[in-house]
């Protein structure tokens, strides 16, 4: 009567990699689309709580198609239930893939794992002992750590 389901995406069937689902239904009422969200009532307080991530992660995405398949291929390679995560870190460390290694930095600072920031600025910093932003996050991750004598 006046309105169209338009797309539904329904992720409690298939919930997203972190088990977060809903429904999302998009609907056409008079010439105008809007999207309605189902989800059950205990997630609305994880939503409240999680809103300052899916912000980050909008912009970690955002740029050239080409920066957005590196990340989601980092990212893929740190998922991946069949992977090692050590294996995998020791893995990005062996390269000289800045941009790689930034975009991990990123997702760990946002994270607060600020031994990996350390670890990540330890090889940044190798990679380019000039980079003075390596450096101060360096030190920054150091004395989040509490290492101060260090930082």
């Amino acid at each position: 009567q006046g309105l169209d389901i338009v797309r539904l995406k329904n992720r409690f069937k298939e919930p997203v990699f972190t088990g977060y689902c809903d429904a999302l239904y998009n609907i056409k009422i008079d010439g105008i689309i809007c999207e309605v969200q189902l989800h059950v009532s205990a997630i609305v307080a994880y939503k409240e709580e999680s809103h300052h991530y899916y912000g980050f992660f909008r912009s970690f995405f955002a740029g050239n198609v080409l920066a957005c398949k590196n990340r989601i291929d980092m990212l893929e390679k740190c998922i991946d239930p069949n992977a090692d995560v050590q294996t995998a870190l020791e893995e990005m460390l062996k390269s000289d893939d800045e941009d790689l290694m930034w975009g991990m930095y990123d997702l760990v600072e946002e994270m607060g794992d600020w031994y990996l920031c350390e670890v990540l600025c330890q090889r940044l910093c190798e990679i380019d002992p000039d980079d003075l932003n390596c450096k101060n996050n360096l030190a920054c991750a150091l004395d989040d750590q509490g290492k101060y004598a260090e930082s």
